[in-house]
């Protein structure tokens, strides 16, 4: 590889490992705990179906996109798919959160996370330029 684009390569296993990291958090919080997460939002919970579906919506689906990015960390020939899906997620949450504070109002926990959820959506979007650049660049040999 190009001694010039080594950071490339590094940026996308740090917005993968981040990705993967933040999904694998929500994961854990809302399969261990649906009803006491949902409560800190002040979301209540009237039935069973209700706890299943809070642990499979906010919990199985971030597992999932947690199992992905992995896959994707550790392969580097699946980077470029990893920081698409990760822009993707990231892309699409962004515009539902900007979404509900213009329609809601600016709540302080959706302010919160808005940033963080910036600063991955702008660093994967980076890196999946940079990646999609330095690929077009490499030796034909070293494909």
């Amino acid at each position: 590889m190009d001694n010039k684009w080594w950071f490339v390569s590094w940026l996308s296993r740090i917005v993968l490992f981040a990705a993967t990291a933040i999904f694998s958090l929500i994961a854990v919080k809302y399969l261990a705990d649906p009803v006491g997460t949902a409560a800190a939002f002040k979301i209540s919970l009237g039935s069973a179906a209700a706890v299943t579906n809070m642990r499979v919506g906010f919990g199985a689906l971030p597992l999932g996109f947690a199992l992905i990015t992995v896959g994707c960390l550790v392969s580097a020939r699946r980077h470029v798919t990893g920081l698409w899906f990760v822009m993707t997620i990231l892309g699409a949450a962004t515009a539902g959160r900007i979404l509900g504070i213009v329609v809601d109002g600016p709540a302080k926990e959706s302010l919160m996370v808005l940033r963080p959820e910036v600063v991955l959506l702008t660093l994967s979007s980076v890196g999946l330029a940079l990646e999609l650049r330095r690929r077009r660049h490499r030796p034909v040999d070293a494909a």
